[in-house]
């Protein structure tokens, strides 16, 4: 059984997020719940897991698009001619304004952002290089490419690595928080929280302090609750914790029978 954990982004808009399967009995690569198929998998397990989420979230798997994500600020547009199910290949956002045509986000400790406006939806995958080069602000400007200039955005940010543990040295420490309190589109006035310690008193960063700060200065809503940490918290999948780890996934859909975000 894969865990999902539902996110409300308006009427006409599902969302949820995919979790470990901690009940399972343990797998060598990839783990309990995995829906990541460029990682160590089993092929049969992935299609029954992918299945199950489908089956939960009533959307078919063969028509979810999945990033093959880079670590950048480009986004996809899905609209009718892009053959559903293709996966979006180098890129780190996707929107569509399309019904029934799932975007789906991996994630294993970086931030997975889904994006609600009317009539459309979006998705990120903000890591330590999403976030400094602008993806966010990037899926946020495609958005209302699609909805409108003034359109309200509303987002919702998944599971992801906290400040609690995601070390990285000093020097790049400063060098990420510079770069976003840059004059730019990713600039943030909130860049020095950024900077942060680990539970063992290390220089660490709090990347999802930055997302739901350039969130914050593009106009958009940010809803739910704080996520929790996939390093800390086993029922979710995190690289840090273990290399060999499987993706959960972040997933948004307009829906056929309302106007998304409204």
């Amino acid at each position: 059984m894969v865990p999902l954990r539902p996110a409300t982004l308006g009427e006409g808009v599902g969302a949820w997020f995919s979790g470990r399967d901690v009940a399972a009995a343990p797998v060598p690569l990839g783990g309990a719940g995995n829906l990541a198929h460029r990682r160590p998998h089993r092929p049969a397990d992935l299609a029954a897991a992918r299945r199950a989420v489908g089956a939960a979230t009533d959307t078919d798997p063969r028509r979810w698009h999945l990033l093959h994500q880079v670590h950048g600020a480009e986004v996809a547009v899905v609209d009718d001619w892009t053959p559903p199910g293709a996966e979006l290949r180098g890129v780190d956002a996707a929107v569509t304004a399309c019904v029934e045509r799932p975007l789906v986000v991996q994630t294993a400790d970086c931030v997975p952002v889904l994006l609600a406006a009317p009539g459309a939806v979006g998705v990120a995958h903000a890591g330590r290089a999403g976030v400094t080069v602008g993806v966010v602000a990037a899926a946020v400007a495609a958005l209302r490419e699609l909805a409108g200039a003034t359109a309200p955005v509303r987002a919702v940010l998944g599971p992801a690595i906290g400040p609690c543990c995601y070390e990285v040295p000093a020097d790049l420490r400063d060098a990420v928080v510079a770069r976003l309190a840059a004059v730019g589109p990713a600039g943030i006035a909130e860049a020095p929280q950024v900077a942060s310690r680990t539970s063992w008193s290390t220089p660490s960063l709090d990347l999802p302090t930055a997302v739901r700060a350039q969130l914050r200065a593009a106009g958009v809503e940010v809803t739910g609750s704080a996520a929790p940490c996939t390093h800390c918290d086993p029922d979710w999948f995190s690289h840090r914790r273990d290399p060999a780890s499987g993706r959960q996934i972040g997933l948004v859909v307009r829906r056929a029978d309302a106007g998304a975000g409204s």
